[in-house]
């Protein structure tokens, strides 16, 4: 069909196919516009009144005015050919970006209340979905959700039976494929045949949410009829069987939507959106840290100048007698998560340790991109694609956004949601973006990359704005990472060129108040060169701080006698996961 006029839209490419009929990308000749055109299958259109009330729903639902909503141009038909013409959605189904680990909790409650505000609209125009699932739901390059489909599943619906029509049995209808809608997501009402309301959308509704945050579907079964039997009889395993620390309100709104009764389910989806909102408002602002009153002054840089150098010390200690006494932990059990030949590097592990982005020239071109996956494995997705290089990726907090570098046009950091979209500029010339723990702020710093020379450290806000120095007096200040607390910035600095030949005058680790104020030497380079650390091999590379694990800071050095080896500057805690921190 390709090349092929139906009506005015010329058809150049098949995107789709699903049980109602294949979808293409078109080109609508008279408004000069991309659309997406569906034709419809023979079988599904040869009841004249089914077609018939299919038409009319479908233009109830043309008439929707909703941003969720994919918007319907025209339902025609063309030599024969029964077709839909809607918007053209550039992008990618929500199902190929679930993965087997599901969302991070706050995009998926980001998605899950777009979804319930654009039903909740359908519904008070009288029109039920009948088929909401992962497919049908599209996310644009710039991370927006679209619902489509509305009124198709009304075609694929059991005409209603006469007097003269026997009954048929639920095995009868599966074997024949006459139920409603998808059966990993249908209502008990509509897996038994039953009149279904807005509250089976509701149902179908938890279903998917029950997926975005798990990664599984609620009802799960090795045939048709076990699935089905699931949904009919047996309750889905709570979110806490899959997820950790699991919000008590949420987990009860997700059992809510999917009570097997409609009656005790949500009643109103603007009822489910309002809770979703709510909840989602919460944790937010659970993760903004408060200054409760009559709280303590808050550590001075002077304080923590000497808790790094405490560390160091005491971290030190434990590196040398581990390296050299028995090794009672075990071995870590180590995973490939990439296969690919070329280059991949920079990897960042997400906060909930479910995702790890990385750079790789994977796509052929010579230039690195950033692309995301599951950590146990599935399906990468490809989060960048601009001709100059992306590297240096961060998660947010909430692992809704990472932050990275773009070679371009003098350099810059940007964001992306994790679901895709969009990436948007922070701050110009900036490099090695790193998160605030509220996900407020980024710091970063310009200059030559692994150079410690003549750099300019910045905090941005995270969503963009004017950014304010840090350290303005220094000669050069970069590769900063935030203290726990968010309230410090630990950086590799040089207060001025000093005598050159002595490096722990030229360079040490110093910590910064985030909002202003004078930086405190730690004194770690003086330590670290005693215990017999090579720091400064030459300008060009000086060891600067990774991040923190625990009460220790991660960073890579070389002892004099060996190789390069990475260190931690503290034992981690016992029952410290490597998840809950980025390493």
């Amino acid at each position: 069909m390709t090349g092929q006029m139906l009506g005015h839209y010329r058809v150049e490419a098949k995107v789709g196919e699903g049980g109602m009929g294949i979808v293409y990308r078109a080109f609508d000749t008279h408004l000069d516009r991309p659309a997406a055109v569906k034709v419809l299958r023979p079988e599904a259109v040869t009841n004249p009144e089914r077609k018939r009330r299919f038409v009319q729903e479908a233009k109830a639902a043309s008439a929707l005015n909703h941003p969720n909503i994919v918007t319907i141009y025209d339902i025609d038909s063309a030599d024969g050919t029964d077709f839909i013409a809607m918007e053209y959605i550039a992008g990618q189904s929500l199902d190929r970006l679930i993965g087997h680990m599901g969302l991070p909790l706050a995009e998926a409650l980001r998605c899950a209340v777009d979804i319930a505000g654009a039903l909740a609209a359908a519904h008070e125009a009288g029109i039920v979905h009948r088929d909401l699932k992962p497919g049908n739901i599209m996310v644009t390059e710039k991370g927006h959700l679209k619902l489509l489909d509305f009124g198709l599943a009304k075609l694929a619906e059991r005409f209603e039976a006469d007097a003269e029509t026997p009954t048929e049995t639920l095995h009868r209808m599966t074997a024949e494929g006459a139920i409603v809608g998808t059966i990993s997501y249908m209502s008990p009402e509509q897996a038994e045949g039953r009149d279904v309301d807005r509250r089976s959308d509701i149902f179908a509704f938890g279903a998917v949410l029950y997926e975005m945050l798990t990664g599984k579907r609620p009802f799960e079964g090795q045939s048709k009829m076990s699935i089905l039997t699931a949904i009919l009889h047996k309750e889905p395993a709570p979110l806490a069987g899959h997820l950790n620390n699991v919000p008590p309100e949420l987990e009860r709104i997700v059992a809510r939507c999917l009570r097997k009764d409609p009656a005790v389910r949500f009643q109103h989806m603007d009822e489910l959106k309002i809770a979703l909102a709510e909840l989602r408002n919460d944790l937010e602002s659970a993760r903004r840290p408060v200054k409760p009153a009559g709280a303590p002054p808050r550590a001075s840089a002077v304080m923590l100048a000497a808790a790094v150098l405490v560390a160091v010390a005491a971290g030190a200690a434990w590196y040398f007698l581990q390296d050299r006494g028995p090794r009672s932990a075990p071995a870590p059990l180590l995973g490939r998560l990439t296969s690919d030949s070329g280059l991949t590097t920079e990897p960042a592990l997400s906060p909930d340790g479910k995702l790890v982005v990385y750079a790789s020239d994977r796509a052929g071109r010579g230039d690195l991109d950033l692309w995301l996956q599951n950590v146990s494995g599935g399906e990468t997705n490809r989060l960048t694609s601009d001709p100059a290089e992306e590297k240096e990726p961060d998660f947010s907090p909430d692992g809704a956004r990472v932050a990275f570098h773009v070679e371009k046009e003098g350099g810059g950091i940007y964001t992306i949601p994790t679901i895709g979209g969009a990436a948007r500029l922070v701050a110009p010339g900036g490099r090695r973006p790193r998160f605030s723990p509220d996900g407020r702020w980024l710091c970063y710093y310009v200059g030559i990359i692994d150079a410690s020379i003549a750099g300019a450290m910045y905090v941005v806000p995270s969503t963009g704005g004017a950014p304010r120095r840090i350290a303005p007096g220094f000669f050069s200040a970069s590769h900063p990472i935030w203290t726990p607390d968010g309230k410090h910035l630990l950086f590799l600095g040089l207060r001025d060129l000093g005598d050159p030949g002595n490096q722990y005058e030229r360079f040490d680790w110093w910590v910064a108040p985030a909002d202003g104020g004078e930086p405190k030497q730690t004194g770690a380079f003086e330590l670290l060169g005693r215990l017999g650390f090579t720091l400064t091999g030459d300008m060009a590379r000086v060891t600067v701080p990774g991040d923190w694990l625990g009460d220790g800071i991660i960073f890579s050095a070389r002892r004099e006698t060996e190789p390069m080896s990475g260190s931690c500057l503290s034992p981690p805690k016992p029952g410290v996961s490597p998840a809950s921190r980025r390493s």
